[in-house]
């Protein structure tokens, strides 16, 4: 089944509908200044970083596979990928620091809470880091694969040559494997998902706020 048209997919793009207005409008201004431009991708590669490490800390076992390891390896690469359109953009060697990024430290809220949020919900199953790792990892994939098909629309809109196809063919790559592997360890997958997609959807619209703060606010 082709990604675009998987049923829990076409929902969340349906409950996300008065966001993606809203999220393009922020980046289209973002992507206008370069200086603002470097900082957001800066801001996108912590992101991914933060996904690696948690890959890297949660899953580092004897039961490791290659899986997993790829997985993390994806996710890695796209975390230097955005870093080095980054600097390049910026001229300079950019840091993850707050000031050298766009509305970090409620980025890193976001992603925490949510974390804290599925790893509570599932710590009495009988592999809870495990679980909670899939969960984490196709609840952040919808919203990578929803997040970067506006951000290429706004990069095409604007002449800018970069592309996400790459990228977003390994997020849709990931979800999928999720997805799989979820079928085979919870049988309330569906319930959860639709849950923990909820409470994503929150904390996104605080972060979405804090971005649009940040790009707008002359």
């Amino acid at each position: 089944m082709p990604f675009q048209t998987h049923p829990t997919y076409l929902d969340f793009e349906t409950a996300n509908q008065p966001f993606a207005a809203r999220l393009g409008v922020c980046m289209d201004t973002i992507v206008q200044d370069k200086e603002t431009h470097a900082r957001f991708l800066n801001t996108l590669s912590m992101m991914e970083h933060m996904g690696s490490r948690r890959i890297m800390i949660t899953q580092s076992n004897a039961g490791l596979g290659q899986e997993t390891l790829k997985h993390m390896a994806e996710e890695v690469r796209h975390a230097f990928f955005f870093k080095r359109k980054a600097d390049k953009m910026a001229g300079r060697s950019l840091e993850y620091a707050d000031e050298d990024m766009i509305a970090s430290p409620f980025a890193r809220m976001y992603f925490k809470r949510l974390e804290s949020y599925i790893a509570l919900d599932v710590k009495d199953e009988a592999e809870p880091l495990r679980i909670a790792y899939l969960y984490m990892s196709m609840i952040i994939e919808f919203r990578a694969v929803w997040s970067f098909g506006l951000y290429q629309t706004c990069l095409d809109a604007a002449g800018i040559k970069l592309s996400l196809k790459s990228l977003l063919a390994e997020e849709q790559g990931h979800l999928t494997e999720m997805e799989e592997n979820l079928a085979n360890l919870d049988a309330d997958t569906s319930e959860r998902v639709n849950r923990f997609l909820a409470k994503e959807q929150v904390l996104f619209e605080r972060l979405l706020g804090r971005l649009e703060t940040a790009a707008l606010t002359p």
